[in-house]
């Protein structure tokens, strides 16, 4: 844990602003307690409250309604730990150091949203759903309670994550004790993840099974603020809701997430809805890193450092714009033996670092179809200076559990079962490729996770495109062979 909390004078006269606009519409002096509910693997135009019309998501439609949707909300990176430590400190990866879900768990170092409203004696609990989030990856820290594991009592036909409503049924026990204390509540629902299956009725009632689990997560949600509604807390409480990261669902080429940062899996839904607070919705840019600094202003507590900024100008009009960077990034594909990928959004335009640079106009090409780099030239090569600036903010080396840290065994063999490679540090392939003798790798994918592909690249030299490699329909299971004729070693050694 840090301990050298600094108070930042622009973000205090924020918090004193907004307890003020807060004691003016509720009558409270500020609220009692804050509700973070974050969907894993859930892409913003699969919502209804986001225009999609083949579901019925009617908790969420009620946030939506009482609350401010951002429409062009981004993730830090396509994977659950990464984007979970960055919106629980602020700070991209480059200023966290956690760069996918096998790598190294996050620092002590750092000071969480849990700690620091710990700090000032708020009750704090976290109920996960997944692996990727259990008790060693970093993300305890400030939780009174924090309960990943499946207990014997629970829905065990897959130990790797627990459904919802257990995960809820949990929550809503913790929510029973903490009686008027403040509270900082953490839910995460694992269930629109692979592989889709989804309880009845909604196994029944929905035809893509990817809705389905949506569906079922969004029924608890229901429970958490029906909950909240019965305690009287609920018109106290603020409550966020937002996506890790989403889902490629074949587009581009890949069937999940966690190798391209396009916009299926890095535009996420969120929701704040602050009790007796503005509504509407906002189509500037906003980025997961947003949220642990606008819930400090809403409740006038000074914070650690931090890359992201408050909301609230925006979301009471004050602002109209914040003109704000989204830094994206893809580290995974360097596990095995691709280029990794990094992505800058200013505005409409989006550039992606890549062997072959991308630039997209996401105003004209919201699906990113027609790469303009080469026909805007200088508006790409100045996002991709100022992409260079924030990938090289990287400091996480130097810390305790960085970037040389060795993963313990049981987090590989777990996060292997989730269809997560933990063979070898990303470090250890880049230092791979910076030596000879040049020599292929290849890796066919099976089993029933991960992104759908088949690759090789030659070590020395540049790493191949990610692109190049997703050309089969096999998900991953991790078995490598030495193979200097498949097609991807052919493309890497040119």
């Amino acid at each position: 844990m840090n301990h050298r909390l600094r108070r930042v004078a622009p973000l205090a006269i924020l918090a004193a602003l907004a307890g003020a606009w807060l004691r003016g519409v509720t009558g409270a002096r500020v609220p009692l307690g804050v509700v973070v509910i974050t969907l894993d693997t859930t892409r913003a135009d699969r919502l209804s409250a986001y225009g999609y019309l083949d579901a019925s998501m009617p908790a969420l439609e009620r946030l939506a309604r009482d609350g401010v949707v951002f429409d062009q909300a981004t993730s830090v990176a396509p994977l659950t730990l990464p984007a979970h430590a960055s919106l629980f400190t602020g700070l991209f990866p480059p200023g966290h150091g956690v760069h996918d879900n096998a790598g190294q768990a996050l620092s002590a170092s750092h000071t969480t949203l849990a700690e620091t409203l710990q700090a000032r004696s708020f009750r704090t609990g976290a109920f996960v759903g997944s692996a990727v989030l259990s008790a060693d990856r970093g993300l305890t820290q400030g939780f009174d309670s924090y309960r990943s594991e499946l207990s014997p009592d629970q829905h065990a036909t897959d130990t790797r994550q627990r459904r919802a409503d257990d995960v809820v049924d949990d929550a809503l026990r913790w929510l029973d004790d903490i009686g008027r204390a403040r509270f900082l509540l953490w839910v995460h629902l694992y269930d629109p993840h692979r592989p889709y299956d989804p309880p009845e009725p909604y196994r029944s009632m929905y035809t893509d099974p990817y809705i389905g689990e949506i569906a079922f997560a969004d029924a608890q949600i229901g429970r958490v603020l029906t909950a909240l509604d019965q305690h009287a807390l609920l018109e106290n409480t603020i409550v966020v809701v937002a996506g890790d990261h989403g889902e490629s669902l074949g587009e581009h080429g890949e069937r999940d997430h966690g190798i391209f940062v396009y916009e299926s899996t890095l535009r996420v839904p969120l929701i704040i809805r602050v009790p007796g607070g503005p509504r509407g919705r906002i189509g500037e840019v906003v980025r997961l890193i947003d949220v642990m600094p606008t819930l400090l202003d809403l409740l006038s507590v000074s914070g650690p450092r931090m890359d992201g900024v408050s909301l609230v100008g925006l979301m009471d009009g004050r602002d109209r714009q914040l003109g704000l960077e989204a830094y994206s990034e893809s580290l995974y594909p360097e596990r095995f033996g691709w280029s990794p990928l990094r992505a800058l959004r200013e505005g409409r335009f989006k550039v992606i670092e890549a062997p072959r640079p991308e630039l997209y106009d996401l105003e004209r090409d919201p699906f990113e179809t027609r790469n303009l780099y080469d026909e805007r030239r200088p508006l790409a090569e100045a996002l991709m200076r100022r992409l260079a600036v924030l990938r090289h903010r990287d400091g996480s080396a130097d810390l305790p559990g960085g970037a040389g840290a060795v993963v313990p065994a049981h987090v590989k063999e777990r996060l292997a079962a989730l269809g997560y490679a933990a063979g070898g540090s990303t470090a250890t392939a880049r230092a791979r490729t910076d030596r000879g003798p040049h020599r292929a790798f290849s890796a066919r994918w099976g089993g029933d996770r991960g992104p759908r592909c088949a690759f090789s690249a030659r070590w020395g030299g540049d790493l191949p495109d990610p692109k190049d490699c997703l050309v089969n329909a096999t998900p991953p299971a991790v078995s490598a062979t030495l193979d200097a004729e498949s097609p991807c070693a052919g493309r890497a050694a040119k």
